[in-house]
């Protein structure tokens, strides 16, 4: 086996992109709006609990379960921020995420709702103490 000698100026380093702030909560968002809540067993109660079954839980789960949690917050924060915009801009949002099932504004046109809606929704989020570290 042979190798070869790579010059220094060939080698191009990957440049990372900070993704936007906004579609990270709206993934959070999506996942929180799927979560099927109908399961009240014990696991689910205490990954969902107060601050002390919280504790409870993030010092004895794996990273995945503490970064699902952390998602669960941004999603519910993201929802608290959909819900105080207008009903105009609410279902723009559901409907472009596929979360509403018909567009019940016929007079508006979807698309420069759907902008106005996300520029709205981001001053919002960037204000919200737990979605803020998103951006």
């Amino acid at each position: 086996m042979a190798f070869i000698r790579v010059r220094k100026e060939h080698i191009k380093p990957d440049t990372w992109i900070k993704p936007d702030g906004l579609d990270l909560c709206m993934a959070c968002w999506k996942q929180y709006m799927e979560v099927d809540d109908r399961d009240l067993g014990y696991s689910s109660l205490r990954l969902q609990g107060g601050e002390e079954d919280l504790a409870l839980a993030a010092s004895d789960a794996d990273p995945h379960v503490k970064q699902r949690l952390a998602d669960l917050k941004v999603g519910a924060a993201t929802d608290a921020m959909i819900d105080s915009l207008s009903r105009l801009h609410i279902w723009a949002i559901y409907k472009a995420y596929g979360m509403g099932q018909a567009w019940s504004f016929p007079n508006a046109d979807l698309a420069a709702t759907l902008a106005a809606a996300k520029v709205e929704l981001e001053v919002k989020l960037r204000g919200n103490l737990v979605a803020c570290l998103m951006f």
